[in-house]
C-alpha cells in the first residue's frame, strides 16, 4: 500500500492536500469536515488587514450620531479591531482542540507592524505555522519594480523575526525576476513559499455602467503557472518547501504538482464547486497512480521532474510553442 505521508514547513502531513484559506476553513464545523473528508491540513480563512479596518470603521461610524467626542470613537475603533481578532484567536485554539491534522493560521497584511501584532497573537493561541498572503498591487507609476521587489523581502525578513513559528508566504507571479526574489526569500528564511495568489479580480458590468468583481473560482486549466515555477525552483532552492495552488482540479494535476518538487497542494475552488468528497477521490487517484509505478512514498519520486533533476531541464523554461504544436 503505498504512503502518502509528506511534511511541510516542519510540519508531518499524513497526505499532500491542504484545505486553502476559503469559506470552508472559516468556522470549526467545517473545519472538522475538512479533516473527516481525508484533508492532510488546513489554513484557516485569511484575516484581512484592510478588512478588519473597514469593519472596525463602519463599526465607528454607526456610534457617531451618538458620540461625538474623536478620542472615544478612536478607542470605540481599536475596541472593534480586537473584537475581530479576538474571534480569529477562539477559532486558532478551538480548531487545535477540535483537529488532529495541522492548522495554519492565514494573514493578509500589507503593513509589517500589523503582522509583527497577529503573528504573536495567533502563535500563543496554539497555531502550527503562519501563512503570510501577500499581494501587493503595483500601482503607483512613480515607484520602481526594485523598490516593490525590495519592500516585499523586507516584509519577509521582519515577518521571520517576529515569530518562532514555521512561516510561509503566499506569493504571486507578478515581480520583475520571481527566480531572484523567491531566492531572497530563501535567504530571509521563509520556511515555504505558496505558488500562487488567485485574489479577488475587478470586471465591469456594461449593463449597470458598475464595476464588479468577477469570477473568483479558478478553472482546471490555470495550473501551469504553479506548475512552471515549482518545477524551475523546488530543486535549486534548498530549505524552503513549495505547495502549489490554483488550478488544481484533479488527482492527475495533483501528481503533476509532486513530480515537478510540491511538497503539498492547496485546494479551494474544486472543493466549493464539487464539494468535500473530492479530496478522497484525488487520494485515491494519486494512491493507484503510485501503485502502477512501483512508488512506495511520495519521497520516491517529489520533485523527479524538477529541472535541476532533469537531463533537459530547459524545457520548463520554453516559451515558445510552435514545435510544441507542430510535433517534436
Amino acid at each position: 500500500m503505498a504512503d502518502l505521508k509528506t511534511t511541510y514547513l516542519g510540519l508531518k502531513l499524513k497526505n499532500p492536500i491542504i484545505v486553502s484559506s476559503s469559506p470552508l476553513t472559516s468556522n470549526i464545523d467545517s473545519l472538522v469536515k475538512c479533516q473527516e473528508a481525508g484533508a492532510g491540513a488546513v489554513v484557516l480563512k485569511s484575516i484581512f488587514e484592510e478588512q478588519i479596518n473597514l469593519s472596525a470603521l463602519q463599526d465607528s461610524e454607526e456610534t457617531s450620531d451618538y458620540v461625538s467626542q474623536a478620542d472615544y470613537l478612536s478607542v470605540f475603533s481599536s475596541m472593534a479591531k480586537d473584537y475581530y481578532i479576538d474571534q480569529y484567536l477562539t477559532l486558532i485554539s478551538d480548531a487545535k482542540k477540535k483537529l488532529d491534522i495541522p492548522v495554519i493560521a492565514s494573514i493578509n497584511s500589507t503593513h509589517i507592524e500589523t503582522w509583527k501584532s497577529y503573528a504573536k497573537s495567533f502563535e500563543k493561541a496554539g497555531a502550527d505555522a503562519l501563512e503570510l498572503n501577500y499581494y501587493p498591487i503595483a500601482s503607483n507609476a512613480s515607484i520602481g519594480g526594485e523598490k516593490v521587489e525590495k519592500k516585499a523581502i523586507n516584509f519577509a525578513k521582519e515577518a521571520k523575526k517576529a515569530t518562532k513559528l514555521p512561516v510561509a508566504m503566499k506569493i504571486c507571479y507578478e515581480y520583475s525576476s520571481l527566480a531572484n526574489i523567491i531566492r531572497s526569500f530563501n535567504k530571509e528564511g521563509i520556511d515555504g513559499l505558496v505558488l500562487f495568489n488567485h485574489f479577488f479580480r475587478p470586471d465591469i458590468d456594461v449593463n449597470k455602467l458598475q464595476v464588479c468583481g468577477s469570477q473568483e473560482l479558478s478553472s482546471e486549466i490555470e495550473y501551469s503557472e504553479s506548475l512552471r515555477w515549482i518545477a524551475l525552483m523546488s530543486a535549486e532552492i534548498k530549505g524552503t518547501d513549495f505547495v502549489a495552488s490554483t488550478g488544481i482540479h484533479s488527482g492527475e494535476t495533483l501528481i503533476k504538482m509532486l513530480l515537478g518538487g510540491a511538497k503539498a497542494v492547496q485546494l479551494c475552488s474544486v472543493l466549493l464547486e464539487k464539494g468535500l468528497g473530492t479530496i478522497p477521490s484525488m487520494l485515491c487517484q494519486l494512491e493507484k497512480w503510485m501503485n502502477e509505478h512501483n512508488f512506495k512514498s511520495i519521497s520516491d519520486f517529489n520533485g523527479m521532474l524538477a529541472q535541476e533533476n532533469m537531463t533537459n531541464g530547459a524545457y520548463w523554461e520554453r516559451t515558445q510553442y510552435m514545435k510544441t504544436l507542430i510535433g517534436k
